[in-house]
């Protein structure tokens, strides 16, 4: 009888099942997604949750880490406790945290969600954080911008659990050096490295802060810009 831990991969799938299954009548996408920036796998239960986590979580080099499966919320008034879960627990470099919610629509005084915003506001205080919520009004405009991480992220995934530290030091060492640039320029300055490893790198610095790259206009490419932020 094989008593071993369950695989990773099998933790993945049951969890992936158990989201599945607890989604009900609600009939919005689910997604798997890959965090360098926690060097972790999550599951998204929505499209919207999807462009929140991209932009405003791994996107954002303010942000530290996040936590977007947290544990359900104690929250009490004058008339009740109640249990609330909230869609992120995110933690800034500044020593901050901040809890997130993420709805759908444009009202954000949305007399369905009261007694959520209720209880979540009503715990946030009381734990002395800030408390954000997320509408379409906040989605809506970054989603182009968004889905273009969706694609450098996945260069960073395929460098998952690969240090490649020679690499890492000598592109940091460039960065330093040329302060700003293109994909491109980078590229061609690191040629004896595998061009898949150096963009993988690339984009680990992005997300951590180490420079910055400007995906406003375009999709992610040769001639995306970057610049050292130190």
């Amino acid at each position: 009888m094989n008593t071993s831990n369950p695989t990773l991969k099998s933790n993945i799938r049951n969890a992936t099942l158990a989201k599945y299954r607890s989604r009900g009548k609600n009939v919005s996408n689910l997604w798997l997604v890959y965090s360098p920036k926690t060097d972790s796998d999550w599951i998204l239960p929505s499209d919207r949750q999807l462009i929140h986590w991209l932009y405003y979580l791994e996107a954002n080099s303010e942000v530290q880490s996040f936590n977007v499966q947290p544990e359900p919320i104690l929250s009490q008034d004058d008339d009740e406790v109640r249990a609330t879960e909230l869609d992120a627990i995110v933690y800034y470099r500044n020593g901050q945290q901040e809890w997130h919610e993420v709805k759908a629509g444009t009202d954000r005084d949305e007399p369905s969600h009261h007694s959520q915003k209720t209880a979540q506001t009503i715990a946030a205080c009381k734990a002395r954080v800030s408390y954000r919520r997320f509408n379409d009004l906040d989605l809506k405009p970054v989603m182009k911008i968004a889905m273009r991480w969706f694609k450098a992220i996945g260069y960073a995934a395929a460098i998952r659990g690969e240090q490649h530290t020679r690499c890492n030091n000598e592109l940091v060492m460039l960065f330093k050096e040329l302060k700003s640039g293109n994909i491109s320029n980078i590229l061609n300055k690191m040629d004896e490295y595998d061009s898949a490893i150096v963009i993988g790198l690339v984009i680990r610095m992005a997300i951590k802060g180490l420079i910055r790259i400007d995906l406003s206009k375009t999709t992610f490419g040769l001639l995306t810009p970057w610049e050292f932020q130190g």
